[in-house]
């Protein structure tokens, strides 16, 4: 499995809200049903932002198929002299086919509240942003033994 990853310039460059829509940009092509699905959502995507979950916790998008896509945002000083990789567009639309699932990154306190709000919404899942994301989609039970998720570790 192959992963991308793209880094977007939040707050104080653009609002949590801009930077949401700058994501959507990146991985939903206009007038698409899932560019309406991501738009629907986006005032918890922006709150999720704007507490800074995403900074070191990737929002990821696994498509039907294709690579993986991570996108983690930057904020203060980071934002401010970092280049925008959002500019570098993707191949493909990671969500144009049906079968997408969009993961966001959530601290324990409001994930409750998250999850109750995207109920309605079956391609996207809130997680603790403390918790590794699943490499291999047909992983075996990990009961008792550690994982490590080693993409995580040596991401820059």
């Amino acid at each position: 499995m192959s992963v991308v990853s793209r880094r977007v310039a939040s707050v104080p460059v653009r609002t949590s809200a801009d930077t949401w829509k700058a994501v959507v940009a990146l991985i939903a092509a206009p007038n698409d049903d899932a560019h309406s699905t991501l738009t629907a959502i986006s005032n918890l995507a922006s709150m999720l932002i704007a507490e800074e979950y995403t900074r070191d916790a990737p929002i990821v998008v696994i498509p039907a198929s294709g690579p993986r896509v991570r996108i983690y945002t930057s904020h203060g000083e980071a934002a401010i002299e970092g280049d925008d990789e959002a500019q570098t567009p993707l191949a493909t639309w990671p969500t144009a086919q049906p079968g997408w699932l969009l993961s966001l990154p959530c601290g324990i306190d409001d994930i409750d509240d998250a999850r109750r709000a995207l109920e309605a919404y079956p391609n996207i899942e809130v997680r603790d942003l403390t918790d590794g994301i699943t490499v291999d989609a047909g992983a075996q039970s990990t009961a008792g033994r550690l994982l490590i998720n080693y993409d995580e570790l040596e991401r820059s």
